[in-house]
């Protein structure tokens, strides 16, 4: 009987783990998650340290691994910078674009995604380094300035740009929506 359960249990398995891929596989490694705070921290530490406005520039994608316990946004073993996060997403299929941020069934959506633990980020596709932002764990607010409500977020912005930030709302990262994507991590 014992003998009959486990080949039971092993075809089972066997089923579910074949007939659930698709035809490209994608393989996903958890790290260690870390916090927001933490974040934060570690990268006024490389911007204190920093030699040279090019250094750090891998911070964001180092970030959105961190925070959500992924290992990607890497190429040979090393984070890609800031400006290369839109053109590696958006050639992977590890990742799906959600929508635009005027759209608010779409801000709800990240939201929730985030709080759940899911990668989920924000590219201005319309800036030249098609910045990226972390959507992160907490409550949407109203956003006058765009009239939806918007989801947390965090930036990590390039050594010469505005101060980093952590907690606030995406229309704290942007003064418009214009060419705002949400992507999220499958």
């Amino acid at each position: 009987m014992k003998k009959i359960i486990l080949l039971g249990s092993i075809a089972l398995a066997t089923l579910v783990f074949v007939g659930c891929g698709g035809n490209e596989s994608v393989e996903t490694i958890n790290i260690e998650k870390e916090s927001i705070e933490h974040l934060l921290e570690e990268y006024e530490d490389c911007q204190s340290s920093a030699e040279s406005a090019m250094d750090c520039k891998d911070f964001t994608a180092k970030a959105i691994s961190k925070y959500y316990g992924v290992e990607d946004l890497m190429v040979e073993g090393k984070y890609i910078d800031y400006n290369e996060i839109y053109e590696y997403i958006s050639s992977s299929s590890a990742w799906r674009n959600m929508g635009d941020v005027d759209e608010q069934s779409v801000l709800d959506e990240a939201q929730k995604l985030a709080n759940e633990g899911v990668p989920v980020i924000a590219i201005n596709t319309d800036d030249e380094n098609s910045f990226t932002v972390l959507i992160v764990a907490g409550e949407q607010a109203s956003s006058s300035k765009w009239g939806v409500k918007v989801p947390v977020c965090a930036a990590f912005f390039p050594k010469n740009g505005p101060e980093p930030f952590i907690n606030k709302t995406l229309n704290y990262a942007w003064g418009d929506a214009d060419g705002i994507e949400i992507w999220v991590r499958n």
